[in-house]
């Protein structure tokens, strides 16, 4: 009887501990970039539509990620300049979605 109220303990311990892990914040700030809103690894609770996609092309020299994000949002400019933001699929950061928020 002890051992079986002490296993449901443990597990109501670890499934409380894992809903806090995934709860969502219901704000932040995002970055913005020249009129593109950034965002990295997440996305926006707004409703959206991607526009398409930018992946780096070529070899980066320096290998440095600042690189890699200015190249992929000078082309974000470039091939969708009616985008809102950016989301950034990978994370490396060599490929990035276009959106635009649905009003």
């Amino acid at each position: 009887m002890k051992k079986t109220i002490l296993i449901l303990s443990i597990l109501a311990i670890i499934l409380f501990s894992f809903r806090l892990a995934i709860s969502e914040p219901h704000n932040a700030q995002v970055y913005k970039w020249k009129g593109f809103y950034v965002f990295m690894e997440c996305t926006p609770t707004s409703d959206y539509t991607v526009l398409g996609t930018v992946k780096e092309k070529g070899i980066v020299w320096s290998g440095k990620p600042k690189e890699m994000f200015t190249t992929i949002l000078r082309r974000v400019r470039k091939d969708y300049p009616t985008a809102d933001g950016v989301i950034f699929d990978l994370v490396n950061g060599q490929k990035a979605s276009c959106i635009k928020f649905k009003d």
